[in-house]
């Protein structure tokens, strides 16, 4: 295993690392990479068995899902981002963790992994967040092969993030801290289902959602963005795109005739910044844009910019944060089942639990687009 992971690694550094959706190398059983020093075996959440080293000080994850995770769990173990947050969110991010590199990422979009400066970090482990099925786990394999590292499946269903949080802890020595935030998860995931259980069936609402620069690309039906977090609130998503199921990126283009004919209950907007330098005012553009007032709901005035910062409330990446931005779905959504819910609390009281940061009113204000 020693002499692979060396050949492994000295190919990382040589080749770079390649775009791995939709890879198959067959297996779920076994992990490619060796752990250095001390290790155990574990199951990931794909069903592999892979060694882990018995100390973690270091850990990249192989997309933005992941390392939005484990910056809330333990940021002193990050290895460096996938992007470096930019703009507002860089309020919100501690400044030790803003002087990490930026690494690249392992998906279908954006920068190439840095493979020089991966293998010149050597973190102790990858986590790779994706579905915990065949794919995942295959997606996990292909990383450890061209990295050598020990590269660990890691499920991102909203609904599974408690056993995520306690998982990952597990792994990295940081039990006590996932346990705080596994139980937090837990009591929001019931209070969401609760909500969602006292709306009645036919008062569910539908959404399309908003992003590109032109606001006409989308998470289609199917997307690994959405749609776990649109099932746990039952609410639809209106852009049903054959051929496009399962596809895991989403983001096909549509046009306004489309949206017109879906009908939506409302447009939520996605200004999403995972990037150095990607910023976007979509929400602006849309709201003066005559054209999008054919569409009802927009007329209605029924269209919300998705909180953003320090990371998307909804979708991109699709991490734990969306516990926070389920509640606010749901508040805006549902405004007549939602009386009780104080939203500015739940905002607090999240930034405060996962990023150890105090709210003043004016951050609430920003945060929540109530400008």
């Amino acid at each position: 295993m020693e002499e692979f992971s060396q050949i492994s690694r000295r190919r990382f550094v040589e080749f770079g690392a390649s775009v791995v959706i939709g890879v198959s190398v067959g297996g779920l059983l076994v992990g490619c990479g060796g752990a250095k020093g001390p290790s155990h075996t574990i199951t990931d959440m794909a069903g592999r068995v892979v060694a882990v080293p018995d100390t973690v000080t270091k850990a990249f994850c192989s997309n933005p899902i992941g390392t939005v995770d484990l910056y809330a769990l333990a940021p002193e173990k990050l290895a460096g981002w996938n992007f470096i947050p930019a703009g507002d969110a860089q309020k919100y991010i501690d400044a030790d963790s803003l002087k990490l590199p930026a690494l690249g990422v392992w998906m279908g979009a954006g920068a190439v992994p840095n493979s020089e400066e991966i293998a010149r970090i050597s973190p102790d482990v990858i986590f790779c967040y994706w579905t915990a099925d065949e794919v995942g786990a295959n997606m996990a394999d292909e990383i450890a092969k061209q990295t050598g590292f020990v590269v660990v499946s890691v499920d991102y269903d909203i609904r599974a993030t408690p056993e995520m949080f306690r998982f990952v802890g597990g792994i990295i020595g940081e039990a006590k801290r996932a346990e705080e935030l596994a139980t937090f998860c837990e009591a929001k995931l019931e209070l969401i289902e609760n909500i969602v259980a006292g709306i009645p069936t036919d008062k569910r609402k539908r959404i399309f959602l908003s992003q590109g620069t032109d606001g006409l690309m989308t998470d289609p039906v199917g997307s690994l963005h959405v749609t776990d977090a649109l099932e746990l609130l039952d609410v639809g998503n209106v852009a049903s795109m054959p051929g496009t199921e399962g596809k895991g990126m989403g983001m096909p283009s549509v046009n306004i005739e489309q949206i017109i004919t879906w009908n939506p209950d409302a447009v939520l907007v996605a200004e999403y910044s995972m990037s150095n330098a990607e910023s976007s005012d979509i929400y602006a553009e849309l709201k003066a844009d005559s054209r999008w007032h054919n569409i009802p709901c927009v007329a209605a005035g029924e269209v919300y910019r998705i909180p953003q910062a320090p990371f998307s409330w909804f979708g991109r990446p699709p991490s734990a944060v969306r516990i926070v931005g389920c509640l606010w779905l749901l508040h805006i959504l549902y405004p007549d089942y939602t009386a009780d819910l104080d939203m500015r609390g739940e905002t607090r009281e999240f930034y405060q639990t996962f990023y150890g940061v105090a709210l003043d009113e004016a951050m609430l204000d920003a945060i929540l687009n109530k400008h």
